[in-house]
């Protein structure tokens, strides 16, 4: 029989970052670093309207709220690849790729 007292219960969303950081300290910095500085890489009117939603690297997800936006960041992906590189210091984003979804 084990005498160890229980743990306390602690909520996912404080047990997440943790577990997350343990297995990929570097892309859950990466995809913090991008999400901190995403006013900076976009014009404010550009993200009112996208988010970044996902890091799997070298990929960038974004979500978008329509496909209109879609179409239009297409023009502007290489130039946001630069400006997250050059923003981190590092090649971290090779490819955008943009969805539909919450922002």
């Amino acid at each position: 029989m084990n005498n160890t007292p229980p743990r306390p219960l602690e909520h996912i969303s404080a047990i997440l970052p943790r577990a997350m950081k343990a297995i990929h300290p570097d892309k859950i910095d990466t995809f913090i670093a991008i999400c901190s500085l995403w006013e900076d890489i976009v014009d404010k009117s550009v993200s009112d309207h996208v988010r970044p939603a996902a890091y799997k690297e070298p990929l960038l997800i974004v979500h978008v709220n329509s496909s209109a936006w879609i179409h239009h960041l297409q023009f502007t992906k290489k130039e946001m690849i630069e400006r997250i590189n050059k923003m981190l210091k590092k090649t971290a984003v090779t490819d955008i790729k943009f969805k539909i979804g919450p922002v």
